[in-house]
């Protein structure tokens, strides 16, 4: 296996290039299989996710003796600009990770290929997350195949818990009083609510009945001036300045920025993230890990709050000439063995949903992830998700004092003209 990283030298491109398209190979569903594969994996790539592709590529070699997979690493900011150069030149790789939220906008420019046959076909895909598999389709087709999703949880201290008679909240009223009891007893803010958490903040509004924008005829439709979102809003930025058991030093950040590492070193009673955290948390302290817990985002009246599945999808890019070979190493990549090994070195809930943590800490992810809602599948989501930051910005504002009557409207205005480019 080779290793390329996308900022190398033009040589690398050039070899790179090379690879693409399956080098000779035009199996087209079953002609002769290429001298080389070539894939892109989003990210820097470690150690630990080397030994585990070699793993992949050895045990898709037992089907394909005669072909060297090439791995090319592509840093998530470099993502747009090396997408955009292989539509552009005709670099594309044959199989490609993809940010789950970028499908749609991969699928209407045309860039991947039709692999609805070939996913038909493969029995796994019958145990794949509903939800996210329809994120990967359109017009009828299938264009990719979910990989692995990231969901969030509610991260606590279960020696707190137990200590102060707490219960496992189930609704807004709940959570709000056992950040409170956490607050009073042991001194530090019960819950990190920091106002750039677009994920977060949509299963509030998503488990109260509310929307972000329903697609209505061709057009998507704002909600988020409804009172089931304004109601969401209210209550997560009301955790700050109404019950005050949120910090306001939290606000305009997100969960990286402050709550991770403040519940990691006991600083915090509880905050919103997810199963990939655990491993991060460690490295800041240790020391508490055995007392850490998850539970589901609650919604106000009782019961679990749908989650956004952050993540990534695996897809044929469509100028490949050996569309059954990549769909075959797409099979071994997320066979549920492989997609159990990824998930307990990755953190990541595989989007089998019969395929769960080894760790029983994360085992209640699983659980999360069986109750997931993607965004509206539009090609302005990105945009409108972390270009403009349209409701974490909502938030901040609300948790400034402004009324979120008027700061939702203005948010519903964006999101009727950002998620209808």
């Amino acid at each position: 296996m080779k290793f390329f990283r996308i900022a190398a030298t033009t040589v690398a491109i050039a070899l790179a290039a090379t690879a693409c398209g399956g080098d000779g190979g035009d199996d087209e569903g079953g002609g002769t299989a290429p001298a080389k594969l070539s894939v892109w994996m989003m990210g820097e790539g470690t150690p630990e996710q080397t030994t585990f592709l070699d793993g992949v590529e050895a045990e898709f070699r037992t089907k394909h003796p005669n072909t060297d997979v090439v791995i090319k690493y592509v840093p998530w900011p470099q993502v747009a600009t090396t997408f955009q150069k292989a539509i552009a030149g005709g670099e594309g790789p044959d199989v490609t990770e993809i940010g789950n939220t970028d499908v749609q906008s991969h699928i209407e420019h045309s860039n991947l290929a039709d692999i609805s046959d070939e996913f038909a076909g493969w029995a796994d895909a019958a145990a794949l997350n509903k939800a996210a598999v329809a994120n990967d389709q359109g017009g009828g087709k299938t264009y990719a195949v979910p990989w692995y999703g990231g969901v969030r949880g509610v991260w606590h201290r279960t020696d707190w818990f137990r200590e102060l008679n707490i219960q496992a909240p189930k609704t807004w009223a709940e959570l709000a009083a056992a950040a409170k009891k956490i607050q009073d007893a042991k001194k530090v803010p019960g819950f990190g609510a920091p106002s750039d958490q677009t994920n977060g903040i949509m299963s509030f509004i998503w488990g109260n009945g509310g929307e972000v924008a329903v697609k209505e005829g061709a057009k998507w439709v704002g909600k988020l001036d409804q009172p089931q979102a304004r109601e969401a809003v209210d209550f997560y930025a009301g955790l700050v300045t109404k019950d005050k058991v949120a910090p306001e030093k939290y606000i305009g950040k997100n969960e990286l920025q402050g709550p991770q590492q403040d519940f990691a070193l006991g600083k915090l009673g509880m905050y919103i993230d997810g199963s990939w955290a655990l491993k991060e948390m460690k490295k800041v302290s240790a020391k508490d890990a055995d007392k850490w817990g998850v539970f589901p985002i609650p919604t106000k009246t009782g019961g679990n709050a749908p989650v956004m599945a952050g993540g990534s999808d695996l897809a044929v890019w469509k100028s490949s000439k050996s569309k059954g070979v990549a769909f075959d190493y797409i099979t071994v990549l997320n066979n549920k063995t492989n997609a159990q090994k990824w998930a307990d070195y990755s953190g990541f809930s595989s989007m089998f949903t019969d395929v769960k943590f080894t760790d029983p800490k994360l085992a209640v992810f699983t659980s999360i992830a069986s109750n997931t809602k993607m965004p509206p599948l539009s090609t302005g989501w990105a945009d409108f998700e972390q270009t403009k930051k349209v409701i974490p910005n909502a938030v901040k504002a609300v948790m400034q004092g402004k009324p979120s009557d008027a700061e939702l409207k203005r948010a519903n205005d964006q999101a009727n003209e950002l998620l209808n480019p």
